[in-house]
């Protein structure tokens, strides 16, 4: 017997086990960062896996009305106010009010004309698409009230159905009907199997832990024997599940259509209209099954308008300790979340780009500055490729970190001496322990720049080369705006961000083991280098 982990779809060995990032399977288990939540109460990071949904509320995106659960599992998810979406091109419909409308001359009764404006008689109304102009005049359906339109719906449906079933040989299953008849026999079904299986049914103990058949032959062998009966049922190969063969068992064949005259044959309609009409006009796929009601149509004239789908607001727990670690708010027409812990902002944020990229060659003005600035690259022309890696040579990389929560964190970092896989890589880490310091106010941290940047021009403006109080104060001003757009931007001077200490000319500066590259507010920068492995030949 082979082991349970050998099974590709069991997890229960890989829970407790340190994560393997070079595992085939690793790519399926690795999630970006703003999908990712955060346990305050495990103090833990919780992926989608690792949270269970619940629904908060269903509603209707259209009138944002919201439907009670209850009503959602006697009626369906289905909007049951006016609410309709276009079965072409799935617009919404608006009800649309149409005098009584004169006849065609062709004697055609299903097609309207422009609304009489002296004709005095009932309104009718229908539903009418703004986009693709369909209506339900296509279909031939007016109604007498502007409101109830799903009531309205049903007995034009019932009517028409009624007609089809008369004039047909074969009796014809409603939808309900049909998932009613098909209900019964699965469930007939299951019995059955959990019978077979099991010893004993527990179909009356409902979510009792002791309705499972496991669970009552257990207890029946620990607290009595089994008899006879019982014995010889579970000695027994249980019967695989079969479906359903006939239409009092909820089988349905091909129904007849529901637009053809009383006196013609469904078949008989369909393949005339099919040589007559082009290919348009028959039902795609996707619109037979926007709907089950939408199902047996063969063509545009057949489809039937769509009650909107309802919606849910969900939120989500930990499995661990079933706290809540999102939760949206119930009112359908608020955004906010009464409850969000991303783990975004109580996770450090990790920023990869290497030490020096490539120039653009084109780049010159307003590009050339740009160079350096990543943070203000806007366009794709601005973005610069990554140099591609090749064997054996060391390439330096900066790694940035970015503390988001109000405390200092320290940071220990390790890698293999060879990276596993297979190419084996060296990576150096320059400055594997350090401390990020806490996340502040950012405009705080802009006015002590400005203050300080002040304070430093002032002192060095008194050797006797002040042009006025005018440029003193210019200069002033100067040097605290650019102090506080650098702590804004997370972005120190020239000499600062490069880490060179005021290095003249176009000398690059070199990184030191054991330092820094970069230090700001809340964030440092370290440098690593990557060495490449050599591909197998022989591979």
């Amino acid at each position: 017997m082979a082991p349970a982990a050998a099974d590709p779809t069991h997890d229960a060995d890989e829970d407790g086990r340190t994560f393997n990032p070079h595992s085939p399977r690793a790519n399926y288990a690795l999630y970006p960062l703003d999908q990712l939540l955060y346990c305050d109460e495990c103090d833990g990071i919780r992926c989608p896996k690792c949270v269970s949904e619940e629904v908060v509320n269903w509603y209707c995106p259209s009138c944002l009305f919201e439907v009670p659960s209850s009503a959602v599992r006697g009626d369906g998810n289905r909007c049951a106010r006016n609410c309709y979406q276009c079965p072409e091109c799935t617009a919404s419909l608006a009800v649309t009010a149409v005098p009584h409308a004169s006849r065609g001359d062709d004697g055609d009764g299903g097609k309207y004309l422009k609304p009489d404006a002296g004709a005095k008689g009932e309104e009718r109304y229908l539903l009418q698409c703004l986009y693709c102009d369909w209506s339900t005049l296509d279909v031939g359906l007016v109604f007498h009230r502007p409101t109830k339109m799903t009531e309205q719906l049903a007995k034009h449906r019932k009517a028409r159905i009624a007609n089809a079933t008369a004039s047909s040989d074969s009796p014809h299953l409603q939808h309900e009907d049909d998932f009613q008849k098909l209900q019964a026999f699965y469930q007939e079904q299951l019995t059955e199997s959990s019978d077979a299986h099991g010893g004993g049914g527990g179909g009356g103990y409902g979510n009792s832990p002791y309705g499972s058949p496991a669970n009552l032959q257990r207890i029946i062998s620990l607290y009595g024997g089994l008899s006879a009966d019982a014995l010889k049922k579970s000695r027994e190969k249980a019967q695989p599940m079969r479906e359903a063969r006939s239409a009092d068992e909820g089988l349905t064949t091909y129904p007849p259509s529901i637009s053809a005259a009383s006196d013609e044959d469904p078949d008989t309609t369909i393949i005339s209209r099919l040589r007559n009409l082009s290919w348009d006009e028959t039902a795609s796929p996707t619109q037979r099954l926007t709907h089950p009601l939408n199902t047996p149509a063969r063509f545009k004239s057949h489809l039937w308008p769509i009650a909107t789908r309802l919606r849910t607001r969900k939120g989500k727990r930990c499995k661990t300790c079933r706290q809540f670690v999102s939760r949206p708010d119930r009112e359908v027409s608020r955004l906010k979340y009464k409850i969000r812990m991303p783990a975004s902002q109580h996770i450090p944020r990790l920023l990869f780009r290497p030490l020096y990229p490539p120039t653009i060659p084109s780049a010159v003005g307003p590009g050339a500055i740009l160079a350096g600035k990543p943070d203000f690259r806007l366009k794709a022309e601005d973005l610069q490729p990554a140099p591609p890696l090749a064997q054996g040579i060391t390439q330096q990389y900066v790694l940035t970190v970015k503390n988001p929560i109000f405390e200092p964190v320290k940071i220990n970092l390790a890698t293999p001496a060879v990276t596993p896989g297979k190419v084996g890589s060296r990576v150096t880490i320059l400055c594997p322990s350090f401390t990020v310091g806490p996340a502040g106010d950012v405009w705080d941290e802009a006015l002590s720049s400005t203050t300080a940047g002040t304070a430093t021009t002032a002192s060095t403006a008194g050797d006797g080369s002040r042009k006025g109080d005018s440029s003193q104060q210019s200069g002033a001003g100067g040097g605290g705006r650019e102090a506080a757009m650098a702590s804004l931007t997370g972005k120190g001077s020239s000499s600062t961000a490069t880490g060179g200490g005021g290095v003249a000319g176009d000398e690059k500066p070199q990184p030191e083991a054991g330092k820094v590259w970069d230090r700001t507010r809340n964030s440092t920068s370290i440098i690593l280098e990557i060495t490449p492995g050599f591909l197998d030949a022989t591979a």
